[in-house]
């Protein structure tokens, strides 16, 4: 875990120190969750109760379906680890954190799972999956192709398309399972997972609270890379203690910069830390490993048949807050109302968009999106980052942008 001592001195002061210590029930989560599926205790208990554990990478999956069936998803993270042997499956010119879950595969870190299951992304997720495929061998994979455009006029028949797609992966897991995966099973799940973002969205609010925050940016940093690795209604029973002690907690309200952090995922939470050590801290962000992951609930039809369930989930994904991946008209536009409505939310000052390294979809999207966020009045900065946060150059930047916007700025839309 984090030294969140340090943290807290450079956000708010030695004074009243004493109020600031990590929350118990965060300090905790380390126990049941790992970057590396085969170390995870969570896993270890699933697995030891007979079911089965599948990786997956893009949020376009539905995890629903898969819990339905007593499967436990876990999201691959990635870690910054030293990559070697991924080198030579994967060009060093796709993204660090891609190769990073091709060398815990060759590593043997992946062998724990029983299946994995994709979604159309980036070209490097899609090279990804199959290399770690052909490396750890499973015994059930299937990639779910996605139509990327939705919009008017096509958005029925992507529908139609994508309902297919989850029906042949019902069906898939039936045939794996060896069982049928019954409507009832699909609603309960449903119920579970929308319930989870319930809270999830209760501790960015939290989180976003501009005069007492109940958690800090690092700590949901923590929280969401923890959420995806765990079985959903377990991590609702900890989300509902989290939340009660943070609102007994009372933190005082951020003296530097509140920003808004839009990208991916990345392999550690350092970037949190880093500004929080320069005296910002994050109070919202888009994620996919943060608000795109959990933001849209899916609604649930008024007949609960499995095939109105399973539109159900398609519409979700079509609507929800969609990736750069999805390189069709309007994606732009719709990421940015999302991050327009999250830095008025929660009182943005700045804007910090840390893209990776070699991530073509978000590096064509940046621009447009920074020059829409200036017109506005946002001050915006634009790092790019391989491996780490930690060297010198991407310190000064962040410390220089920080100290542009200044103590006191607070510029809305």
């Amino acid at each position: 875990m984090i030294a969140y001592g340090f943290m807290i001195k450079n956000i708010y002061g030695n004074k009243r120190r004493e109020m600031f210590a990590v929350l118990g029930a965060i300090s905790q989560l380390s126990n049941s969750y790992n970057r590396w599926p085969d170390q995870s205790n969570a896993v270890k208990q699933w697995k030891s109760e007979g079911k089965k554990v599948f990786g997956y990478m893009c949020n376009h999956i539905p995890e629903e379906l898969l819990f339905a069936g007593g499967i436990l998803p876990v999201k691959f993270l990635g870690d910054s680890i030293t990559v070697v042997e991924a080198n030579q499956y994967q060009a060093v010119f796709m993204c660090y954190f891609a190769r990073s879950i091709v060398e815990m595969g060759l590593q043997k870190g992946l062998n724990t799972l029983d299946g994995l299951i994709g979604a159309y992304s980036c070209e490097g997720g899609c090279d990804l999956f199959q290399i770690v495929a052909e490396i750890v061998k499973p015994s059930y994979y299937q990639f779910i192709s996605l139509p990327h455009d939705n919009k008017n006029e096509k958005k029925e028949m992507a529908t139609k398309f994508l309902i297919k797609e989850f029906k042949v992966i019902k069906c898939s897991l039936e045939e794996y399972l060896g069982r049928e995966i019954t409507a009832a099973e699909m609603l309960k799940a449903i119920e579970v997972y929308n319930e989870t973002r319930g809270l999830l969205r209760q501790v960015y609010d939290a989180r976003g609270n501009s005069q007492c925050p109940g958690f800090t940016g690092v700590e949901v940093a923590e929280i969401m890379n923890w959420v995806v690795g765990v079985p959903k209604d377990e991590a609702n029973k900890k989300l509902e203690e989290l939340l009660a002690e943070a609102a007994k907690r009372q933190l005082p309200a951020v003296k530097g910069p509140r920003i808004h952090l839009s990208g991916t995922l990345f392999l550690d939470t350092e970037i949190f830390q880093l500004i929080e050590d320069l005296g910002g801290m994050v109070v919202s962000d888009d994620l996919c490993m943060g608000s795109r992951y959990f933001w849209d609930d899916i609604k649930l039809p008024e007949k609960l048949t499995a095939d109105n369930l399973i539109e159900a989930m398609v519409r979700q994904k079509l609507d929800k807050v969609p990736c750069s991946c999805m390189c069709s008209s309007h994606v732009a536009e719709d990421r940015l109302e999302h991050i327009k409505k999250l830095t008025d939310k929660y009182q943005v000052d700045g804007v910090i968009f840390a893209v990776h390294k070699w991530c073509d979809p978000h590096a064509m999207d940046r621009p447009f999106m920074v020059k829409q966020l200036q017109e506005v009045g946002l001050p915006v900065l634009s790092i790019e980052v391989e491996r780490t946060f930690g060297d010198a150059q991407a310190r000064t930047r962040i410390e220089s942008f920080l100290e542009m916007i200044g103590e006191d700025a607070r510029v809305t839309s």
